[in-house]
């Protein structure tokens, strides 16, 4: 079975951490989620969804997590998807193009002040991240 990507609809791999193709999801009261390549997330990203139809589990689609563990190509997330559809590759025939499933970084390392008062700390925005070249 060959799977083939459009390119991604968000890629942005010049900048860690970036969008990564989704190759597989485990349900659970956490979802683990693989990813195609590793990934550069850390514990306490906020990570979002992005699953065509063609992979099942849409129930996944557009929600945002936290992720809370990791390895090198996977991430749990706070999310209970126990009652979710199940997530499987489509099969396709080429040379049909379809869209990868896919988690997303969200936010930037956003900091400032919540005011025009200088003189109070920067406020970090818990999630965010700072984007840095691989």
């Amino acid at each position: 079975m060959t799977v083939v990507s459009n390119g991604g609809l968000w890629f942005s791999g010049t900048y860690i951490p970036f969008t990564c193709d989704i190759t597989n999801i485990s349900n659970g009261q956490t979802t683990v989620v693989t990813t195609a390549v590793d990934h550069g997330f850390v514990v306490g990203n906020t990570v979002q969804f992005n699953i065509p139809k063609q992979w099942g589990e849409r129930q996944l689609d557009g929600m945002k997590g936290t992720v809370l563990a990791l390895t090198v190509n996977t991430i749990t997330v706070n999310i209970d998807s126990l009652q979710f559809d199940s997530f499987s590759t489509p099969v396709v025939a080429l040379p049909t193009v379809i869209d990868p499933a896919q988690v997303l970084p969200v936010g930037d390392y956003n900091t400032g002040y919540i005011a025009i008062d200088i003189t109070n700390p920067p406020l970090q925005i818990p999630g965010t991240y700072r984007n840095t070249y691989p």
